[in-house]
């Protein structure tokens, strides 16, 4: 069954929101051929792989991708992925990650989270509607799961600490982050994933909740 995508703003104002796409092959890679169920919304690229767009408060848009083909990527608010903190997000950015429909990959699995190694300048929600999907080898059923503030992000299911790039250690995040092994996870339960194939297919909602 196929996986669908969308992109919720529960805030009461407009959100700006950053697509970037990831190059991995079977899945598109040009946000141009992006598609949204809201008509209303439209996509401004910023180059092949990157598109902004703005989702009015309370609204919620659909994005696919050509048929047959996967998507591969990640979602921000308010400013495009960067690699840590800067004058103007001295927090840094919290990505919405996901791989979906990508059952051309032997033993795939389609994956989502929320990084959080870089840092945080949103409350951001991931949610499934289908009950196959799980985290740490399968150990723990996930229906949906929230990042918090930038250094308060260890033992959250599904959601990558600061620093951390690989959940249960800090090997090789971003210079701009640097090593702080002391926000690692104890137990691998930052992808949330079910099988690409043979799966019961259902709704990845990434939804905005507030900056801050």
């Amino acid at each position: 069954m196929s996986t669908t995508l969308s992109v919720t703003n529960r805030s009461n104002k407009d959100v700006l929101t950053f697509i970037t796409l990831g190059t991995t092959n079977g899945c598109v890679q040009n946000v141009s051929e992006l598609k949204f169920s809201d008509s209303s919304i439209h996509l401004t690229p910023l180059d092949h792989l990157k598109g902004k767009f703005t989702i009015p408060a309370g609204k919620s848009t659909g994005i696919s991708a050509p048929s047959g083909q996967g998507i591969n990527g990640n979602v921000t608010f308010g400013t495009p992925p960067m690699n840590g903190p800067t004058p103007d997000l001295p927090h840094g950015v919290n990505p919405a990650e996901f791989i979906i429909n990508n059952g051309f990959q032997p033993n795939g699995q389609e994956t989502i989270d929320i990084s959080g190694v870089t840092g945080a300048n949103a409350i951001v929600s991931m949610s499934v509607t289908a009950d196959d999907w799980t985290s740490n080898g399968g150990k723990v059923k996930v229906k949906s799961f929230e990042n918090n503030e930038w250094k308060q992000n260890t033992g959250i299911v599904g959601v990558f600490p600061y620093s951390c790039d690989n959940c249960t250690s800090s090997d090789n995040p971003p210079p701009e982050v640097g090593k702080h092994p002391e926000f690692r996870n104890q137990e691998p339960i930052c992808n949330v994933q079910h099988p690409a194939n043979h799966n019961k297919g259902g709704n990845v909602d990434i939804a905005f909740i507030r900056y801050i």
